[in-house]
């Protein structure tokens, strides 16, 4: 397992669903005491890490797309 929470040669899906799975550990944190909580947040932290270096790798969408490039994609009004 890595610090993802990912088993060693597993591929974390892209996209939506590799964002869900990413987001699974912090359905532990109703239970978990709060001195885990941090871990958890590692944890989610790094899984969608992987996830958007995945969509970076296969060529998704860029940064700033759908704007001008100056305000993170948000379209301007």
């Amino acid at each position: 397992m890595t610090d993802s929470g990912i088993a060693a040669g597993e591929h974390l899906a892209s996209g939506a669903d590799g964002v869900q799975a990413a987001l699974s550990p912090l359905a532990r944190l109703a239970h978990a005491p709060v001195p885990e909580h941090v871990g958890v947040f590692e944890q989610v932290l790094a899984g969608l890490e992987t996830v958007l270096a995945s969509v970076e790798d296969a060529g998704g969408p860029q940064a700033g797309a759908g704007g001008d490039g100056k305000n993170g994609g948000e379209s301007d009004r």
